[in-house]
């Protein structure tokens, strides 16, 4: 056991299903991200390997469940998802991802000194994005600065998923609040925790005006190198008297005024003020798109950065069943960003694959924390039109396997909403029919999920 294989132990010539690994391109709190070619094939497409670092990790269903409910230019695109075996008892999740160029948003403003028109074009990418999610039912739930991959053109894409979910999907913790960056959060989540934080059932549910407000953060974040006021600390909340946060034009003025109303708007005390992400980013198309010279100047001051880094690539993933090929255009460049890894895996179990043999290596210390990045397809539109309801484009149904998958919770089935299917344990989606995707299974006209033994918890708190 002293020489098993490690998740994020793989060096330089491993093979991991049909990929060969090129190189070691960074570890997250879950996952260790890889590049890789097809096996055989040294002049295919690089493509990012995520591996989970926990075996049957669930958070790998979590987010292929979103990623495979949505379909555009700003939103990662999945390409596979598959088990990686490393022995008798140890199978991992891994995904298989577009291996892009980018940088974070933060970053990359610092770099490429973009102009207040360029902002205003961001800002509508990733409110498409978001719109995209919550028409097709998903939350973002972590919309942050280290979140948006930018390529040297200004293509902005939302990346890490980690913490996204879906409407009626199971959920994974427990605790008051959901998987998030406190200084993204919006004034009603910050009250909920501070008036429920002795609760032992509250729940706060997120909601897509919170995923608004983090955009707002955001674009305040980049403009003025500061977030606004949280407002809703315990002494605050107690007195009544949140701080006021300092409009943006006050701290930079090459910022015109219908950039801070719209900032304004996504952080607005009412939530409902906020609008949907398609108002946001129409808006901001229209200024854009109208606005003089006045918003060709770079926003930030006018000289020229010490030196200018080289981005580390990172990639994406689009759910695809085991042996099957996406068909993918042009595909949308972005950056390894630090964040959890999480995603999906395949739906064949290891039992049902032949364990390829993968050497050890001592895992690099040196490395940077690496995180979901990705991309989305040129061929789409940027925009969602009132008509369009984004979805899976394959209508796929997997049926319940004759034995329970690697990590499934075995019969008696205890927990509250389980079922046993073939000595297995399962949770029914009682408001989705079939066909159930590509990453639900189907019994007797039933939508299925499988029910997984919990990880158990990593050592160290997720980058932030």
């Amino acid at each position: 056991m002293a020489d098993m294989p490690t998740s994020d132990s793989l060096r330089p010539g491993s093979i991991v299903g049909p990929w060969r690994i090129e190189g070691y391109a960074g570890r997250g709190s879950y996952g260790a991200v890889y590049r890789a070619r097809r096996a055989g094939l040294p002049d295919s497409e690089l493509v990012a390997l995520k591996m989970a670092l926990f075996a049957y990790d669930p958070r790998f269903v979590r987010e292929a469940g979103v990623l495979s409910r949505v379909h555009h230019p700003s939103i990662p695109l999945l390409l596979a998802r598959d088990w990686w075996i490393a022995g008798p008892e140890a199978a991992y999740p891994y995904l298989v991802m577009t291996w892009v160029e980018g940088l974070p948003l933060y970053e990359w403003a610092r770099i490429h000194r973009p102009t207040v028109r360029q902002v205003f074009q961001v800002a509508a990418q990733v409110a498409w994005a978001l719109e995209t999610l919550h028409r097709a039912g998903c939350l973002h739930r972590d919309v942050k600065g280290e979140n948006i991959l930018v390529d040297a053109e200004g293509r902005a894409v939302l990346m890490d998923y980690g913490s996204s979910t879906w409407a009626g999907a199971p959920p994974l913790t427990d605790t008051l609040m959901p998987p998030n960056t406190r200084e993204y959060r919006s004034p009603e989540s910050l009250r909920f925790e501070w008036a429920n934080w002795r609760s032992k059932k509250a729940r706060y549910e997120t909601g897509p005006s919170d995923d608004l407000y983090a955009l707002g953060v955001t674009t305040y974040r980049l403009l003025t190198q500061r977030y606004p006021s949280l407002g809703t600390g315990p002494k605050e909340f107690k007195d009544q008297r949140p701080e006021k946060r300092l409009p943006v034009r006050s701290l930079n003025g090459r910022v015109v005024p219908e950039l801070e109303a719209l900032i304004e708007r996504m952080l607005a005390e009412d939530p409902v003020a906020r609008g949907q992400g398609r108002e946001l980013a129409e808006a901001a198309e229209s200024a854009a798109a109208q606005l003089g010279p006045e918003v060709d100047v770079p926003f930030a001051g006018s000289e020229p950065p010490e030196s200018i880094l080289v981005s580390v690539p990172a990639q994406v993933v689009p759910v695809a069943g085991l042996g099957r090929r996406v068909s993918r255009s042009g595909l949308v460049a972005t950056s390894l960003v630090m964040a959890g890894v999480i995603t999906c895996w395949a739906t064949l179990s290891p039992s049902e694959q032949t364990p390829q043999a993968v050497q050890s290596a001592a895992s690099a210390t040196d490395a940077p924390d690496a995180g979901t990045s990705g991309l989305g397809d040129d061929g789409l539109p940027a925009r969602v039109t009132t008509d369009e309801v984004p979805h899976s484009a394959k209508a796929i149904t997997l049926k319940v396997p004759p034995n329970p998958l690697p990590g499934q919770r075995r019969a008696p089935c205890r927990r509250r909403g389980e079922i046993e299917i073939h000595g297995g344990c399962w949770i029914p989606w009682l408001n989705i029919s079939p066909p159930c995707g590509d990453e639900v299974y189907e019994w007797q006209g039933t939508c299925y999920e499988p029910s997984f033994e919990r990880p158990r918890a990593p050592t160290t708190q997720p980058p932030r």
